[in-house]
């Protein structure tokens, strides 16, 4: 099967779905990760002062490029990896940094179109090649770069087996609840289906440590302390990732080994 993992920046991919890409390769799965906005001059932890803006954003984007490569060579040859180059939300809206979780997403936002066109392109290559199934961004912590991405990729959700992974750092803040009932207001003209929850259990023998490790790979957008938090959630999950998934995924799910029912009496499917 083609899995097509949505990552609206560089890290999303690896800070939500590192042990969950590791249950995919085992199981014979191709990966394919699309970073969408990888034009940054967000790295708070680099030691970057080039007083030149266009010098500024290409050295960021060029040292977040070779962290995800350095997160690439962790699998060997199994995950491929599609940049889109769009610039981050500070660069392309005009607005500040500290304000991209509070912003609306644009309708006529010109990244949609590209990013409607790269996932079409994929998931036509993925139907041709075998079975394909979409892996997208949830949108908790509301970054508007996030939920643009996620609106951008819902009409193949209709289509296609799709899960919604738990944006990390974001799912770990306080309200995540609440997070998710802004995601059932979001998508409610969009999404036509419940979403349930599963679990993502990877190979590595200490999951923790393994997410830990792949977190501080991005040095220049956390520090330790931070990669503390985004592994330490998946003790929740006793070392997994949680999804929210469509019927379409959990009609594959046990059979194509991509995830398992998280059997948790207090969760609730997230109605359409």
């Amino acid at each position: 099967m083609n899995l097509f993992v949505l990552s609206p920046h560089r890290d999303d991919a690896a800070f939500s779905l590192s042990l969950s890409i590791t249950r995919w390769l085992a199981a014979g799965h191709r990966v394919t990760i699309l970073n969408v906005f990888t034009r940054s001059l967000y790295a708070p932890y680099a030691d970057i002062k080039e007083p030149s803006e266009s010098a500024r954003l290409d050295l960021v984007s060029s040292l977040r490029k070779r962290e995800d490569q350095a997160f690439l060579e962790t699998f060997g040859d199994g995950v491929a990896m599609l940049d889109l180059d769009l610039h981050d939300a500070p660069i392309r809206l005009h607005r500040a940094a500290s304000v991209v979780c509070d912003l609306d997403v644009l309708s006529h936002d010109p990244a949609i179109p590209i990013i409607c066109k790269a996932l079409d392109d994929l998931a036509h290559a993925g139907r041709n090649a075998g079975k394909a199934a979409l892996v997208l961004p949830l949108g908790l912590g509301h970054h508007v770069d996030h939920r643009t991405a996620r609106d951008a990729a819902l009409p193949l959700t209709l289509s296609l087996p799709s899960a919604f992974y738990e944006d990390l750092p974001y799912a770990t803040r306080d309200g995540v609840r609440i997070d998710l009932t802004r995601f059932r207001e979001d998508t409610q003209t969009r999404l036509h289906e419940p979403l349930f929850p599963v679990l993502c259990h990877g190979t590595p023998a200490r999951p923790i440590a393994f997410k830990r490790r792949i977190a501080l790979g991005y040095k220049s957008q956390i520090d330790s302390a931070l990669a503390d938090v985004i592994a330490a959630f998946s003790r929740r999950y006793q070392g997994a990732e949680r999804l929210w998934a469509n019927q379409a995924w959990l009609d594959l799910a046990i059979r194509e080994h991509l995830s398992t029912p998280q059997g948790d009496p207090e969760a609730e499917p997230l109605p359409a």
